[in-house]
């Protein structure tokens, strides 16, 4: 079969053979009709995710939509190593199959619900959205931030506010919810004045957080009180990107002063269930229209063009064998 095969971390897949999988006990086959490209399989191709590949060469794509042998169209994910989703079969656990209602095409199948789960799960199971909170986003520019704009609103979220480094894109975001935005291309004194005055008297209860590194580090000494009134609420901030750099520099008296509360929130913090419990809610937002995503379809034959840094404005592509 053909497939996006990785030989070497670091580089990009290539467009070549690869052997046919077979499944085993509690596995099914698939043949994929579409998989999208994503941060995250960058970082494992290139060994820098938490989540190793375990094996070399693979395939890449961790997840993707596809038809099993009795028609039915799923989306899935786990495929087993070396086996990914960028090829024109895959072979994953029976368990990780879901059925896509027929409303939602396969393109848009493929590309919704990583960035879409990321946020879900990051409201409701970590930060615990209740109905009249407000909301930061930083990065919401980026495909998971858009779309965590819409599905705060939807959750009920009182204010958003969407914070992100593509002032195009930043541009239309009211259009999806937002309530106020803030360019993070600012200065650090300008971005402090913006956040500190986005926060006003009520603050923020969740913020959600794509970028980490240097803006959260500015985020963090906005909210840090330099006086001694106690702060009126918690301030729940959930890592779930590392857009602008894997670490950060954090002062003891932001802790002491702010009400802050840190959580992750990845592969690795949410439990599965938890995510099986958020499929139908997500499909069924797609389903009458209520989250919109932008993608760009690619031929598999291209994967290793698609593979090199640009700027999408947003959209996510979708390898198509």
């Amino acid at each position: 079969m053909k497939a996006a095969v990785l030989h070497a971390l670091g580089q990009p897949p290539r467009f070549e053979d690869f052997a046919d999988p077979e499944a085993i006990e509690g596995e099914v086959l698939v043949r994929v009709t579409a998989a999208s490209l994503k941060n995250v399989d960058k970082m494992m191709a290139s060994g820098s995710h938490y989540d190793r590949l375990p094996h070399l060469p693979c395939v890449c794509g961790i997840d993707g939509v596809g038809l099993l042998d009795d028609g039915t169209r799923v989306y899935c994910g786990g495929a087993r190593s070396p086996y990914g989703m960028m090829a024109e079969r895959a072979v994953v656990a029976r368990a990780w199959c879901l059925p896509v209602p027929e409303q939602v095409d396969d393109v848009t199948a493929a590309a919704l619900p990583n960035p879409a789960l990321s946020a879900w799960l990051a409201l409701v199971w970590r930060a615990q959205l209740r109905p009249g909170e407000r909301v930061l986003i930083l990065g919401a520019t980026g495909v998971a931030g858009q779309l965590a704009v819409q599905i705060a609103k939807h959750l009920g979220a009182e204010r958003v506010v969407a914070a992100g480094r593509n002032r195009r894109v930043l541009a239309t975001l009211q259009s999806l919810g937002a309530d106020a935005t803030v360019p993070l291309d600012l200065s650090d004194q300008e971005l402090t004045g913006a956040f500190v005055r986005e926060a006003g008297s009520k603050g923020f209860d969740i913020v959600l957080d794509y970028v980490w590194g240097h803006p959260t580090e500015v985020l963090l000494e906005a909210l840090t009180r330099h006086d001694l009134k106690i702060a009126g609420s918690r301030i729940r901030l959930v890592e779930i990107g590392e857009m602008a750099g894997p670490t950060i520099a954090l002062s003891a008296a932001v802790l002491r002063s702010s009400g802050l509360e840190l959580y992750g929130s990845g592969g690795g913090s949410i439990p599965h269930q938890a995510i099986f419990d958020a499929f139908p809610q997500v499909w069924a937002l797609a389903t009458d229209g209520k989250l919109r995503i932008k993608t760009e379809p690619v031929p598999l034959a291209e994967v290793e063009n698609a593979w090199q840094p640009r700027d999408l404005d947003g959209r996510r592509l979708v390898i198509i064998p």
